[in-house]
């Protein structure tokens, strides 16, 4: 299957950065902000759509792919490196890191407010109890594609305050559908997915202003991964896009400077 890969910098001594993106996305996520920060940095980057999102061929049957599949992509998208990447992955995109991680040599593993071990169950719970518009717009997400979605509501929930909204109504078309098979599985814990646990370089980073992923899922993959953790302030869900995304990519930079 073909997958959208979109590339950035060149190789280095430097262990490359494969960049996965969460639900609702593609690529074109990180080719805002953080591919031409880190190609700047001097990494190798590229960025994957999973199969079903963006330019990835499977569009048309996306309700069929489970978490497994986006696993393969993953492991399709690094075997374009001549050596072992850091995964950088995002939401759903961070457990997806996780589980290659488990099964395959990587350099590294950075979690951007991931889906952590125990699945997306207590994040549904903590939308449903603190932001049901966010999650009755999600859902609608999911039934009807962007063009059925309130905005605004996607912004205030997604976004820290200060993002201007004409900006979230630019980014708003290239969202998408996710697919149901995924989400279904996202709601069942992973700890069997997770076994055996590779003793890898990791960081976990959140945002204080995350609408989506509680600080216990933060807490839990750190203390799975034995993981650095970090939790920025004003920092919300949609961490490479937000205001204050330089914040995040410079953090990461720190970590990997620090390891690599």
């Amino acid at each position: 299957m073909a997958l959208e890969i979109l590339r950035a910098g060149i190789p280095s001594k430097l262990p490359p950065l494969l960049f996965v993106h969460g639900s609702f996305c593609s690529a074109w996520i990180w080719a805002e902000h953080f591919l031409p920060f880190f190609a700047a940095a001097g990494y190798d980057c590229a960025a994957l759509s999973l199969r079903g999102h963006g330019g990835s061929e499977g569009r048309d049957a996306l309700d069929n792919f489970g978490l497994a599949d986006y696993v393969a992509d993953v492991g399709e998208a690094v075997a374009g490196f001549s050596q072992k990447p850091v995964l950088i992955g995002h939401s759903l995109g961070g457990l997806i890191c996780q589980r290659y991680a488990c099964r395959n040599p990587v350099a590294g593993l950075v979690m951007l407010a991931s889906v952590g071990p125990g699945g997306l169950g207590s994040a549904f719970t903590h939308m449903a109890l603190r932001h049901p518009q966010l999650l009755w717009q999600l859902g609608r997400m999911q039934t009807l594609g962007p063009e059925g979605v309130d905005f605004e509501v996607v912004r205030r929930g997604l976004f820290s305050d200060g993002f201007p909204p004409e900006l979230a109504l630019v980014y708003a078309p290239q969202f998408q559908r996710e697919s149901q098979r995924a989400a279904s599985e996202l709601m069942l814990p992973q700890w069997f997915n997770l076994m055996p646990r590779p003793n890898v370089p990791a960081l976990v980073l959140g945002g204080t202003c995350d609408a989506f992923i509680p600080y216990v899922d933060l807490a839990l993959s750190a203390t799975y991964w034995n993981a650095e953790m970090t939790v920025l302030e004003d920092v919300a869900h949609l961490m490479m896009l937000d205001t204050k995304w330089e914040q995040t990519a410079r953090a990461m930079l720190e970590w990997l400077g620090s390891r690599f």
